[in-house]
């Protein structure tokens, strides 16, 4: 039998605009109501009408455990947007959200978010958790009831029952972000390579998958640091000048994470005569400005709206719609210059 999901994918669009098309609400282009309307005919779709009598008689709640909007940049606030946009879409199956946010360099704050999704989970029916606190979310996830279904998105831990994981491979981005530097590089001088305190499983696989690369191609020397974010917000801007010191053939920085402005600030403000190439992950609105100016020269977007938004719809599919989804959602590894920001701001 033919799906939602399938109907959105060949039509090229989001689940949400072919529900909406189906139930006849809310805005959609006429070039796309009719390219689904004839997909839904060819198909010969038919709505689950078990799952629509059980919107009507069931209210839906879904925890979303995701650190707090402003950490990172303001990085957060980007999935919890598409968090909302498809709550926001699923209100007419009486689908509801509650936020659980916690502190992302804290382990008693993760745990004492957790602590409240456990005490009402007789009024959750799923969850959407961002487990970026590996070792606390492993502990959290032994608690949770075996009945409560929950996806992760941003990252993910191996050998839970999540029931699926929405974002990307981190390993394959960290050699991404690897052959993007040894081009800008030209294979000369030396590359700071930073690691991020405390430890995330996430954010190290992209600094591994980066050394496999220059551990097969030697072209540049490699030097590595630590930023301990959890006792200093603006670590990377503390850290950034003695990489500089401590490197005259310094010719670039990789950033694992949404911090890159924190450096390119330095180098903005220092102005130094070397070219020192910098690529950093997520668009943040502090990134945006030094990818303009060139300060940044490589920006990896995860797509963080998408992975909320998607986050909701497979629970959705999950609960209301009983209909399987897939294990994994493997998002692209997309390529953001300055050159190409607005085409892909717009885009998206």
């Amino acid at each position: 039998m033919t799906t939602i999901r399938e109907i959105a994918k060949k039509a090229g669009v989001s689940i949400g605009t072919v529900d909406r098309v189906i139930h006849d609400r809310g805005r959609v282009s006429r070039s796309a109501k009719e390219k689904i309307s004839k997909i839904i005919k060819d198909s010969n779709y038919k709505p689950n009408v078990f799952a629509s009598h059980l919107s009507l008689a069931k209210n839906y709640t879904l925890a979303v455990l995701i650190p707090e909007p402003a950490q990172d940049g303001r990085y957060w606030e980007l999935p919890a947007k598409g968090i909302q946009k498809a709550a926001e879409e699923l209100k007419p199956y009486k689908l509801r959200i509650r936020f659980f946010h916690y502190d992302k360099y804290s382990e008693t704050s993760f745990f004492k978010a957790g602590e409240k999704v456990l005490r009402v989970r007789r009024e959750i029916d799923g969850a959407v958790i961002a487990p970026v606190l590996s070792h606390a979310a492993e502990t959290f996830l032994e608690k949770i009831p075996s009945d409560m279904p929950y996806v992760f998105i941003d990252s993910t831990i191996p050998n839970t029952r999540c029931l699926s994981f929405i974002g990307q491979n981190p390993f394959r981005s960290g050699v991404l972000a690897a052959r993007l530097m040894d081009m800008l590089t030209g294979g000369s001088g030396s590359v700071a390579v930073t690691r991020i305190l405390p430890q995330d499983y996430h954010i190290d696989d992209r600094v591994n998958g980066f050394l496999a690369y220059f551990d097969r191609h030697r072209s540049v020397r490699l030097v590595a640091y630590e930023a301990d974010r959890k006792s200093d917000e603006s670590a990377f801007t503390h850290l950034a000048p003695r990489i500089l010191r401590e490197n005259p053939d310094l010719s670039g920085i990789f950033i694992p994470s949404a911090m890159a402005h924190q450096v390119a600030e330095v180098m903005k403000r220092k102005q130094t005569e070397r070219k020192v190439h910098v690529i950093g992950y997520d668009l943040v609105e502090a990134n945006l400005q030094y990818l303009r100016e060139g300060w940044i020269d490589f920006i990896i977007s995860q797509r963080p709206e998408i992975q909320g938004y998607q986050g909701v719809y497979l629970l959705y599919q999950h609960l209301l719609l009983k209909n399987p989804v897939p294990r994994s959602m493997n998002l692209p590894l997309d390529i953001v210059t300055g050159e190409n920001l607005e085409d892909y701001l717009e885009s998206a």
